[in-house]
């Protein structure tokens, strides 16, 4: 008779599984995205605001405001897509708005939607989590690859550790070593940080 009931991950999975998970390589390239994606949604809507406030008084403002929430929604599918693509966060599709009315109802019910001001509110923040989520990975990936492979690289190129140049195999192994504990640490330290960009998405994202 076969036990059909799940084996618990060991505590060997949960420390040395994540290297070799595809959803780890996932967020890692979530991550890589975030930054030029938060810097368009942060142009983008920054010249669209400013000028539809700009405009205001000649009131073709009313209309470029009207086009920056537009955007801003479309954005936010674009960023719940990929939410739900790379990190499987099971974002519903918000609820499709009216279109009844002439364009200072549309815009009033559009300014006095909580879901308008939480969606605007996570693509300005997302500028931020996109440089620290660029950061993080160009800091902790390369670095993590470099002490792995300096027994094939030193006698190549000089290379440091901090103060002292790596010139002999053994020291070469030595660092190796330490970049392999480095590697598993960074990627919990990527997982971790994804997981919590996934939350924010979560609860920003959902018209609620």
């Amino acid at each position: 008779m076969t036990d059909t009931h799940a084996i618990p991950d060991s505590a060997i999975d949960r420390i040395f599984g994540p290297i070799i998970q595809r959803q780890t390589w996932l967020n890692v390239a979530y991550l890589l995205l975030s930054f030029p994606l938060g810097v368009a949604y942060f142009v983008v809507l920054t010249t669209l605001i400013c000028t539809g406030f700009a405009t205001l008084a000649v009131y073709g403002g009313f209309f470029v405001l009207l086009a920056a929430l537009a955007v801003a929604r479309m954005f936010g599918n674009l960023d719940r897509i990929l939410a739900n693509g790379f990190l499987d966060a099971s974002i519903p599709a918000p609820a499709v708005q009216p279109r009844s009315g002439n364009v200072f109802r549309r815009l009033g019910a559009l300014l006095g939607s909580p879901a308008t001001w939480k969606r605007l509110i996570y693509l300005y923040v997302r500028f931020a989590l996109g440089l620290c989520s660029l950061i993080l990975v160009c800091v902790l990936i390369p670095l993590s690859l470099g002490l792995l492979t300096l027994p094939l690289t030193y006698q190549l190129v000089p290379i440091n550790v901090g103060m002292r140049q790596v010139e002999t195999f053994d020291e070469a192994i030595f660092f190796c070593c330490f970049g392999a504990i480095f590697l598993l640490l960074s990627v919990h330290v990527l997982n971790g940080w994804t997981a919590m960009c996934r939350r924010f998405a979560q609860r920003m994202l959902t018209s609620r």
